[in-house]
């Protein structure tokens, strides 16, 4: 939700000018009174509209709610602020001025729809997933095995996960629908101005794709939370859960992470996973295949390799698993295979991740990236 708090700066002495005194690491604002704000949460955002006598009226702040303490104080993270001049001309304030309603207590005001016009290059950053979080979890919740949901987890609250309608523009052939509830970041990126250390999700995927096997319950509950958000997954009902397999010369030496997703999805979902519906007959490597440049040799073997066992799909509809989707090559030739043997059946697609790439991100989620 989105909010426009009013501060008095004459009762306050908060100005403008004194903006930049109250940032805490440059980033983060502190405000005191919880009580004046109607059911604020995390990751709702406070347009700060200050008054009084010492002040020209006006939006000088913007944060984004990353934390409420119990004493009642919230904590933002600053999007944007000017010292000198509000955010916004006293012309558009005018104009959508008499839009604003007032809350119960007179302080705090929702703003309506035909506001956010004016902040329209502001909405291409707070339409952007974010995670604010620490790079370690220590939540034993989290790390066991003992519980399904977390409600403390901050990266499970969907103000922090990928909002795939509007920052996806990846579509699969023989896939219903796809989806996933965090961007990763590729290990080598020269146009994104982030490194996989200062993203925390990224360091945590990859430690998990090492054999980290305490991240399991933490992407397996991602991806649950991104099916119960994705608007093409309303309304299904899955018969099925499948994993994409592991290749066999991996079996003994590495942890199969598809199959502990599929296992925390199946129990979060109530649908059976079926593990050995797919397997692969030989070995194969897609990095292999990308080193030589053979990327169709790649779907032709990878089609060929893969084994279906004598259960029969028709008619039903199936969610099939992997722990990150790039371009969608090994999604696609498995759905491929399932629907030249089942044609009847239909296909949804979950992942853990998703990579940060060009060809997967929207325009604006790519200029968010630039920066």
């Amino acid at each position: 939700m989105q909010y426009l708090y009013r501060i008095s700066s004459s009762y306050d002495g908060f100005t403008p000018q004194r903006i930049g005194e109250r940032l805490i690491q440059q980033m983060y604002i502190t405000y005191n009174w919880r009580e004046y704000f109607d059911n604020l949460e995390r990751g709702d955002i406070v347009f700060t509209y200050f008054t009084g006598p010492r002040v020209r009226k006006g939006i000088y702040l913007i944060s984004k709610i990353v934390k409420i303490n119990k004493d009642k104080k919230v904590t933002g993270r600053v999007l944007r602020y000017d010292q000198d001049k509000s955010l916004v001309n006293d012309v558009d304030l005018r104009a959508y001025g008499h839009q604003i309603f007032t809350r119960p207590r007179g302080t705090v005001f929702v703003i309506p729809p035909s506001l956010r016009i004016i902040f329209e290059d502001l909405n291409e950053i707070l339409g952007i997933s974010e995670v604010e979080i620490h790079p370690n979890i220590n939540c034993p919740e989290c790390v066991g095995k003992s519980r399904l949901v977390c409600e403390k987890c901050p990266i499970m609250s969907p103000n922090f996960l990928i909002k795939w309608e509007d920052e996806v523009r990846l579509q699969l052939r023989k896939i219903v629908e796809i989806t996933s509830p965090f961007w990763i970041i590729p290990r080598q990126s020269h146009w994104i101005k982030k490194s996989i250390s200062e993203h925390p999700l990224s360091q945590m995927f990859y430690s998990f794709k090492a054999g980290y096997e305490k991240y399991s319950m933490l992407f397996g509950l991602g991806i649950l939370q991104a099916i119960s958000y994705h608007q093409g997954f309303d309304v299904t009902k899955f018969d099925y859960i499948l994993g994409i397999p592991l290749s066999p010369d991996k079996k003994k030496m590495e942890f199969d992470r598809v199959a502990e997703l599929c296992k925390i999805i199946s129990k979060g979902l109530h649908v059976d996973y079926r593990r050995s519906c797919l397997t692969l007959s030989s070995a194969i490597s897609r990095k292999a295949y990308k080193r030589m440049d053979m990327e169709h040799k790649f779907r032709k073997d990878y089609y060929s390799f893969l084994q279906i066992s004598k259960l029969d799909l028709n008619n039903k509809v199936v969610l099939l698993i992997d722990d990150v989707v790039t371009d969608g090559a090994t999604l696609q030739v498995a759905a491929k295979k399932i629907r030249d043997m089942y044609p009847d059946c239909q296909i949804y697609a979950a992942t853990a991740g998703t990579m940060a790439k060009k060809k997967n991100m929207t325009a604006r989620v790519i200029r968010k990236y630039k920066k």
